[in-house]
């Protein structure tokens, strides 16, 4: 990727100052930092990320250049190498056309327009009036497990769309392949809208085919309706439903049958200009064959403050506690993290928790402690440097980690 890289930049600089081509992006270096008492060895990671969007390439300015990519280096004597991790991965890297507001073609490896579940090597076509679209895409699907290109999986589909300005909404039907074979066929839908001035609904839906029953199978579900009737009051009731979706052709194992559901509640309410007193509750339970009827369910209770300028010194402090009884446990944390920009270009904040669990089974009890401390330099408009340090302190165990990243933004 190093030479990707190069290429990229001396093709486009120099395209740039012929041309007029407009650039944005960012290049930023990650050094990541990790040891475990419990290890034999510690790692250290070199991460560097790639982010180039040139647009105007052409005279008529409807042409646009799109990169996105990471390299991983490591500089320790571990690493987590294995043939399902790569060291270099390209997220994003296609060329789009938008000749008018009505029609848009993208070429090269994307997230569809509107689908952003799916990725492709291939391509999108889009035709589109004020409100409504429509949209068709097609290719190669990079790996689901290195993301290398590769020509035995591929995937199809297209999706109908609808935006306006409180409303937007979206279907899209999708196939995959393998091998000449149908790896997996899902539908997702998703809805957006706000009901009235104080009322918000978002819906979101997958369904898979199961080629085993040749029945319709609800794959994902999220249900949300938020009501705000005044800044810094709201209430929040949702759902979720998540189920682990098959592979059909390329995966050589089955997988269990595990659905999970949640119910919520959560708000908040703002007082005297500064304070926000917080919380929520949430009902889960998981369908799984290895648990036990009384190990189902899950109650989660959250409560909490905020300040958001203590002692008139621009500090924000927040302190919250959650209470659990999760499956096969129950737990306690308690947390705490404030934090000041001390100049208009540099933050500190800090975090502090406390964790205790306790096991029905076995009758053990763990305690974790964490501390962390996150600093940020916003050293110009174009240059920000970040580090942080997280430490980890256990019974049996205590962890350590340190990762600085540098970002530079054109």
């Amino acid at each position: 990727m190093k030479k990707i890289f190069l290429i990229l930049m001396v093709i486009f600089i120099s395209s740039g100052i012929s041309s007029g081509t407009e650039y944005h992006g960012l290049v930023s270096v990650e050094d990541y930092y990790s040891n475990d008492s419990s290890s034999a060895y510690s790692f250290n990671l070199l991460n560097t990320r790639l982010r180039l969007d040139a647009n105007k390439l052409n005279e008529s300015g409807n042409l646009s250049f799109h990169f996105d990519g990471r390299e991983r280096n490591n500089l320790g004597t571990k690493d987590y190498n294995s043939k399902y991790i790569k060291s270099e991965r390209i997220d994003t890297l296609n060329l789009e056309y938008a000749a008018s507001d009505r029609f848009y073609l993208a070429v090269g490896r994307m997230w569809p327009k509107e689908l952003s579940l799916e990725r492709v090597d291939g391509v999108n076509l889009i035709f589109q009036s004020t409100a409504y679209g429509l949209g068709l895409f097609g290719g190669m699907k990079p790996n689901p497990y290195t993301e290398e290109f590769n020509s035995e999986y591929t995937t199809a589909g297209g999706y109908l769309f609808y935006r306006k300005e409180d409303t937007s909404a979206s279907l899209a039907f999708t196939s995959n392949g393998y091998k000449s074979g149908v790896d997996r066929q899902y539908i997702y839908g998703q809805l957006s809208s706000s009901l009235t001035k104080i009322l918000r609904f978002y819906g979101s839906v997958t369904a898979d085919n199961n080629q085993l029953t040749n029945n319709t199978d609800l794959t994902n579900l999220i249900l949300e309706l938020s009501y705000r009737p005044t800044y810094g009051r709201n209430l929040t009731f949702g759902f979720n439903q998540f189920r682990s979706f098959r592979l059909y052709k390329s995966m050589e194992f089955d997988i269990a049958n595990t659905e999970q559901q949640s119910y919520y509640v959560r708000g908040d309410y703002r007082f005297y200009d500064r304070y926000t007193l917080y919380g929520k509750y949430e009902r889960q339970s998981l369908q799984y064959r290895a648990y036990l009827t009384e190990t189902k369910s899950s109650n989660i209770y959250q409560l909490g403050m905020r300040n958001d300028n203590l002692m008139n010194k621009d500090i924000t402090l927040d302190i919250n506690a959650i209470m659990a009884d999760s499956y096969s446990s129950s737990y306690n944390s308690y947390n705490v993290e404030a934090g000041k920009f001390f100049t208009e270009r540099f933050q500190m904040v800090f975090n502090g928790s406390y964790m205790q669990t306790k096991y029905t089974f076995t009758d053990y009890t763990d305690t974790v402690t964490n501390y962390a401390a996150y600093g940020y330099w916003f050293l110009s408009k174009k240059w920000n440097l970040s580090v942080s340090y997280d430490g980890r302190q256990g019974k049996d165990y205590s962890t350590n980690t340190v990762i600085s990243r540098i970002t530079y933004k054109f």
